[in-house]
Order: C-alpha cells, then sequence, then structure tokens
C-alpha cells in the first residue's frame, strides 16, 4: 500500500459491488500468493483459462487491476496488494462465519438453557452434560433453578429451552415425558436414634424438628410431603426453609433438625447425614416447548430420551 494512501470505509457508501462471488476471492488470494497462473490453477483443480477469466472479472466488477501481467511474471499492483491484505481476513470470517451457522442448523453449536430442581444435581444432570459434552462439546449450557410459578412462562417466552420439574403442566404449547420417580428419604444426622430403629413409627419423628424446602418443585411435591406426614400422623415442627438441598444437608449435619427430600441428595455424598428411604415416590417430569424449531435443542432433547 502506497505511503500516503489513506481508505475511508465511508468511501464504500459510493461503492456498488453486486457480482464480486467468493469463489473469485479464492482465485485473486491464490494467485497472489503463487503469482503464477499455471501452478495457481493446478493448486485450485482449475484450467488457466477459468482462472484468468475469474480474476479479468473480479477487476472489471472493482474497476481495479489487479496483477501486472507479461509473458516471464505477475506481479500484483499496489491496489493488488492492499486487496490482498484486505479480502484475506474478509474470506476467513466469512468462511468461519458460514461453518458456525451450519453447526447451529445442525445443532452443534450454539446455546441451551436449562431449568431443574435441585435433587437431579447429583445424577441425572451430571450425566446429562457428560453426554452433551461428548457429543456436542460446542454447545453452551446454562444451569438454573426458578420456582414452578414462574417455569412455563420463561419455556414459553424462549428464555429457557429444557425444564425438567417435578409438576406436571397442562399446556397447549409445551410437550411433556415423564421420566422416572424418585424416592423420599428422611435425612437426619449420622448418631440421630433413628438410624439404629428397624422402621420410622410416628413416636420417633412426633418430636423432631423439621427442615423442609420451600416447595419450589411444585404443587406435586407438596402433595406428597403432606401425605408422608399424614401416613405417619403428625403435625411438623418446621423450623427452617430452604430452596437449597445443599443447605438442608448442612442444617441436619449441625443437629438443627431432620428433613425429607429425594433420596437423589444422597448422591451428593454429604458429610455426617444418613438416608433412610421412605415408602413414596415423587414423579419427575422433563417439558419443552411443541414444534421446538431449534436445532441444538432438539439434538440435547434426543439425548435426554
Amino acid at each position: 500500500m502506497p505511503k500516503n494512501a489513506k481508505f475511508d470505509w465511508n468511501d464504500a457508501k459510493n461503492a456498488s459491488i453486486t457480482d464480486m462471488t467468493t469463489q473469485q476471492i479464492d482465485y485473486f488470494l491464490h494467485l497472489s500468493e503463487e503469482l503464477h497462473y499455471w501452478r495457481t490453477s493446478y493448486k485450485l483443480n482449475t484450467t488457466q483459462s477459468v482462472l484468468s477469466r475469474q480474476i479479468r472479472a473480479l477487476e472489471d466488477e472493482l474497476k481495479v487491476q489487479l496483477f501486472n501481467r507479461s509473458n516471464r511474471k505477475v506481479e500484483l499492483t499496489p491496489a493488488g496488494k492492499f486487496l490482498r491484505q484486505q479480502l484475506r481476513p474478509l474470506l476467513e470470517q466469512l468462511n468461519a462465519s458460514a461453518l458456525y451457522a451450519r453447526k447451529i442448523q445442525s445443532g452443534e453449536r450454539g446455546r441451551i438453557v436449562i431449568n431443574h430442581p435441585g435433587s437431579v444435581s447429583y445424577d441425572l444432570l451430571p450425566d446429562l452434560l457428560m453426554r452433551i459434552s461428548a457429543t456436542f462439546p460446542e454447545v453452551r449450557v446454562e444451569l438454573l433453578q426458578m420456582k414452578h410459578t414462574q417455569e412455563m412462562e420463561m419455556l414459553k417466552r424462549f428464555e429457557v429451552d429444557l425444564c425438567y420439574s417435578r409438576r406436571l403442566h397442562e399446556d397447549g404449547s409445551v410437550a411433556s415425558r415423564l421420566i422416572r420417580h424418585d424416592s423420599l428419604a428422611l435425612v437426619v444426622p449420622d448418631s440421630h436414634p433413628i438410624v439404629t430403629k428397624s422402621r420410622i413409627t410416628p413416636n420417633a419423628l412426633r418430636n423432631e424438628r423439621f427442615i423442609l424446602a420451600t416447595l419450589t418443585d411444585g404443587e406435586t411435591y407438596q402433595m406428597k410431603i403432606d401425605q408422608v406426614f399424614a401416613h405417619y400422623g403428625i403435625e411438623p415442627d418446621v423450623r427452617f426453609e430452604s430452596d437449597f438441598g445443599s443447605v438442608i444437608m448442612s442444617a441436619v449435619e449441625k443437629g438443627l433438625g431432620i428433613s425429607i427430600i429425594p433420596f437423589s441428595y444422597s448422591y451428593a455424598n454429604h458429610p455426617g447425614v444418613r438416608f433412610i428411604k421412605l415408602p413414596f415416590e415423587i414423579p419427575l417430569y422433563l417439558h419443552w416447548r411443541k414444534d421446538e424449531e431449534n436445532a441444538v435443542v432438539k439434538n440435547i432433547l434426543d439425548l435426554t430420551a
């Protein structure tokens, strides 16, 4: 590029380039490196006449002479040197963008937002993330935990793509699948006397303080907890509530009370607590938008089957 040359992007407003093709740019960049028609045409698997016509067409479109040609050699003009410098990164970016778009279309790249209850954080969710990482390593996953009263609206507003929930939502725009049933468990400190009992009795629970979830998993979860207490014929003395299973387990470990949470929390291997399965189960559903068009979501949905 000449030392005193100035390039103003505002000049692009006065330019009208409609027929330049990426193939012509590719031919130009290869020829600008080789500076030899035969070697360039051989590398591009084309003929010298086709290469020459493409370069001429590009020069006519740009209204710029790109090469000085003679019988003995081919040289870039100053304008050609400038365009080689400018067009190479643009073509690389265009090719990268096209590849990215194809990956998005095929579901190999992009972003997906998954809502989930904390109770699947130690088994189902890590397993799913491992499958996603192995199959679609360029997909970015964002994980959320929200109250059941928000999850359907966020799903329909495209703020969430997949939603694990304890609640079966009946909505015409949402598809659902039963994933599994999880056992409920009584969670007590390791040193609690109930650990040595062969079975849980109403008397063993009657004077206990309870630490319960704030029922973010939905009405189904709340109804099941009510069934547990009705089964044992007690009115629970609830001292603490939390949205987070890890907090509940820590509070149980500290002797602040006992709890009833899904047995899947036991996979966290939290120290100082013992899980005792109860004869009650709660369902886990997966919800997604019907007629989903996002290939990323559809591919990840297939991995959940």
